[in-house]
């Protein structure tokens, strides 16, 4: 039998279309190296290739357990964790369902409930979708999604038509166009960047400097700082040396200082817009403003001093209480323990992600799940932070139970990305080729 009539029999067992690539290279390589043993001792290459096939046993047998070995990975423990959030994120609909917010914000409970079942459907199947797609292929696009990001952000300067707590926004319909859409295009590329081999170091310094002036035209610290602490993790996660990563971490710490001394001297100068310096008051010192910029702030800490276990008796009135202050008038609504779960099945999906990321050796997937755990966890801490008045307010929703078509298929996208990587473990080229595996995971499979 001929090599190449012998691979083909053992793919033809392998239902992976992948896998069947996969599987052909190893094969092809392993095939050839025993060929060339055999011709190396003496005999002909007809002779040494049929020896070669005859040592890798039945094809037929070899394929079948090649496709068990090889099957593409499906992790059913975070689809369940994502079926079970999508499940829940009905709640903030039952909660604003108390009292007048539905009348004072001019909502219809009928209209909400049927937009959020078309939220979760179509998350859900974006995630499994993106499960489906090889993140491989991303890779290429590096510069493309850098640039998709940067054009985002532009356009927010440019053509926003709407502004919730100074956050500029584009209103299209019943959807918002807010900029912290950009950072997963943002993540795939410096995941592709930074796990490139030819990508220098003062290329990173420039495209990172570019995309923080562009955010800085936001005028939106907390997206700044959440693009920062992506950017930063995945460079102390990248191929550069400990040399080049202590230089950039003392330069950061510089320029931080920087930007801290700025923002003084435009506050003393006047140059800080009056609705920003408002906000900063407010969250310092709620008690000062009461009518003003601390008023939410003060309305969230009373309905958290009410609230029991399963939910204070008086519901307070919350603005935003289905999309900024979501967790917080969960709380009040459903009581600290259903808070406490929501709390720890998010915090199960960044456990997830960091077990899947340890068993990933592909550079690029290993940094797009690196970056997938600092965006949903950047999204999740300031959500809970900000609704115990350790952080400013700002339009960043708590993953999934935020209403919205964008907090729910953004963060399924996230999910879906580590799908993605997780499936095609197995299945990682090198600069040469497939990975290597052993010939003796080979013989084994064979046996």
């Amino acid at each position: 039998m001929k090599i190449s009539h012998f691979i083909d029999t053992v793919t033809s067992q392998i239902q992976s279309r992948e896998a069947k690539e996969y599987v052909k290279a190893e094969l092809s390589q392993h095939v050839q190296q025993s060929k060339q043993s055999w011709v190396q001792r003496g005999y002909s290459e007809i002779e040494a290739e049929e020896k070669a096939v005859r040592e890798m046993g039945s094809p037929i047998s070899l394929g079948k357990s090649l496709n068990k070995l090889h099957k593409p990975k499906v992790d059913w423990l975070l689809i369940s964790l994502l079926a079970g959030i999508l499940l829940l994120s009905f709640l903030p609909i039952m909660a604003v369902n108390q009292g007048k917010y539905l009348e004072f914000f001019n909502l219809n409970l009928i209209t909400m409930i049927r937009n959020k079942v078309i939220f979760i459907i179509m998350g859900f199947l974006f995630a499994i979708c993106m499960m489906y797609i090889d993140y491989r292929i991303l890779k290429r696009f590096g510069y493309l999604f850098y640039a998709a990001g940067a054009g985002l952000i532009i356009s927010l300067c440019k053509f926003s038509n709407k502004l919730i707590e100074g956050e500029s926004m584009i209103e299209i319909g019943a959807f918002d166009i807010q900029s912290w859409m950009a950072i997963p295009l943002f993540l795939i590329a410096w995941a592709s960047f930074f796990s490139t081999a030819t990508f220098k170091l003062w290329q990173g310094i420039g495209l990172f400097g570019v995309s923080v002036l562009l955010f800085l035209q936001l005028a939106n610290l907390p997206m700044l700082y959440i693009y920062i602490a992506l950017v930063g993790v995945l460079f102390l996660q990248s191929r550069f040396t400990r040399k080049e990563k202590i230089l950039v971490v003392c330069a950061a710490i510089l320029l931080v200082g920087g930007i801290i001394v700025s923002s003084v001297v435009s506050y003393l100068k006047g140059y800080i817009a009056p609705y920003q310096i408002d906000r900063i008051l407010g969250f310092i010192n709620p008690e000062k403003y009461p009518t003003g910029s601390g008023y939410l702030y003060l309305t969230l800490k009373k309905a958290l001093e009410n609230a029991r276990f399963f939910g204070a008796e008086n519901i307070d009135f919350l603005a935003e209480a289905h999309t900024t202050l979501v967790f917080g008038n969960l709380i009040q609504t459903f009581g600290y323990a259903m808070g406490i779960v929501i709390f720890m099945i998010l915090a199960a999906f960044l456990a997830r992600f960091l077990l899947i990321s340890r068993s990933i050796k592909d550079a690029f997937g290993k940094l797009l799940i690196i970056g997938c755990v600092t965006i949903f966890a950047a999204q999740f801490l300031y959500s809970v932070g900000m609704t115990f008045g350790l952080l400013p307010l700002s339009s960043i929703p708590l993953p999934f139970m935020s209403y919205g078509l964008m907090p729910t298929v953004l963060n399924a996208f996230l999910v879906g990305m580590v799908l993605s990587v997780y499936r095609r473990k197995h299945l990682i080229r090198n600069t040469v080729g497939y990975q290597e595996v052993p010939l003796e995971d080979t013989k084994k499979a064979n046996q």
